[in-house]
């Protein structure tokens, strides 16, 4: 090919702008199609390139036309460039347009592959490296195609979940060793939202939207978000460190007859939580904050120390540490929550992590006195899978339409913790 030619027929395409519009235009049909053809729309043509295209094409344009990629190859060849190899030009005058879709995806496939395949020769811990599988084969996807490809973004989590241990750290000091950000995986930001996605794959759940669920999910990781605004209420228990020490207040707290909210950075604290009165009498926990109240004015009023507990609605981070604690020491608990769709809900959740727990007036027995309407949208929130001990009480639910709350049994609820042995 003559060079010189070659850069004559550069100039003359740069100086009649219709003609680079027109190749432009085939550009994107080869993106579609992977080799040149179709047909190319022009509208609003100007009346200079109007002329400036008529006279490469050799016939009349009026405004807008259309023109076929063999109706142009056939206009080149009757010009004095027609030595030059057509799509060869093309590809040079305009190189970076001619990339078909499927060469695109290709080159962002290889380019997203080198990335993960770095990862995995970077990070070998168990966490890391499941999860850095799953988003190689596809098991879960990440909500930005653009994700993939920020090696930084990538590496932050993988490093987070190669730090991951035994040992509780708070989400600003985890954050900060893992990327030198304190904030890098709060939840408004990209290595948090996928931070939080990779562990709850890890776990086997789906991601959580609500900001408690989101802290209970860290949690499980030994990650702390919040310490001293997440709580449980507790009353007549005793704790002690790692290494044997009494945490005193707890006991103190039970002499006087007074409950404790306690925070999730002291429930950590707290390696072994029992019962004051010994690890064989049962330990109630109850939903809500109001029925706990009106438990303790009884016990209070007749000076009498039963293990109680108040997980206050939705679980939290807190409610989990502390029933991870008081389970394992093997005593018998006794959970009591609302006989309606989202009380379920929680009492479902409790019972499929701990194998020591009961349940305390939740029994078909009990739903007899609801009378409480339960719209249908309501009763869709039931389980479609139901624990055993559950089972029965939801096919009545469903049948009956109604929901019993915890305030109607507090009678019985008293006289068992006045009772109970």
């Amino acid at each position: 090919m003559d060079d010189g030619l070659q850069e004559e027929a550069i100039k003359y395409f740069n100086s009649h702008p219709v003609l680079l519009r027109l190749v432009r235009s085939f550009s994107h049909k080869y993106r579609s199609l992977g080799h040149f053809g179709g047909i190319a729309s022009l509208s609003q043509l100007s009346d200079r390139e109007q002329r400036d295209l008529g006279a490469f094409l050799r016939r009349e344009i009026k405004g807008q036309d259309r023109v076929s990629f063999r109706e142009f190859s056939g206009a080149w060849a009757k010009t004095r460039f027609e030595g030059i190899d057509l799509e060869k030009f093309i590809l040079s005058l305009l190189p970076n347009d001619f990339v078909s879709k499927q060469e695109e995806r290709q080159q962002q496939q290889n380019k997203r592959q080198l990335i993960l395949d770095q990862l995995l020769r970077d990070h070998s811990s168990e966490l890391a490296v499941k999860w850095l599988q799953a988003l190689n084969n596809g098991q879960i996807r990440l909500s930005k195609r653009e994700l993939y490809y920020d090696m930084e973004l990538l590496n932050n989590v993988a490093t987070g979940l190669d730090l991951v241990a035994d040992v509780y750290e708070r989400l600003p000091i985890f954050a900060n060793k893992a990327t030198g950000n304190p904030h890098a995986f709060d939840f408004d930001q990209p290595a948090g939202r996928i931070l939080l996605q990779a562990l709850a794959f890890l776990r086997g759940s789906s991601v959580p939207v609500v900001s408690d669920e989101r802290t209970s999910l860290l949690y499980q990781y030994h990650i702390i978000r919040d310490d001293i605004l997440n709580f449980a209420t507790v009353y007549g228990f005793v704790a002690y460190r790692e290494n044997g020490e009494e945490i005193t207040y707890w006991r103190e707290s039970t002499k006087s007859f007074s409950p404790l909210n306690i925070p999730l950075r002291e429930i950590i604290q707290a390696h072994k939580i029992e019962p004051v009165i010994g690890t064989d009498t049962p330990i109630y926990i109850v939903e809500n904050s109001g029925i706990f109240s009106a438990l303790m004015d009884t016990l209070t009023a007749c000076r009498r120390v039963v293990p109680l507990v108040a997980l206050h609605g939705q679980l939290k981070a807190a409610s989990w540490a502390i029933l991870d604690r008081i389970s394992k020491m093997g005593g018998r608990l006794l959970y009591a929550g609302d006989l309606d769709p989202e009380g379920i809900s929680i009492a479902q959740h409790i019972l499929s992590r701990y194998d020591n727990v009961g349940l305390w007036h939740m029994s078909v027995e009990d739903y007899k006195e609801a009378v409480t309407d339960l719209p249908e949208s309501r009763l869709k929130k039931l389980p479609s899978t139901v624990h055993p001990k559950l089972a029965d009480l939801v096919q009545e639910m469903n049948r009956r339409k109604k929901a019993l709350y915890q305030e109607s049994l507090l009678d019985k609820m008293v006289h068992d913790v006045v009772y109970s042995r």
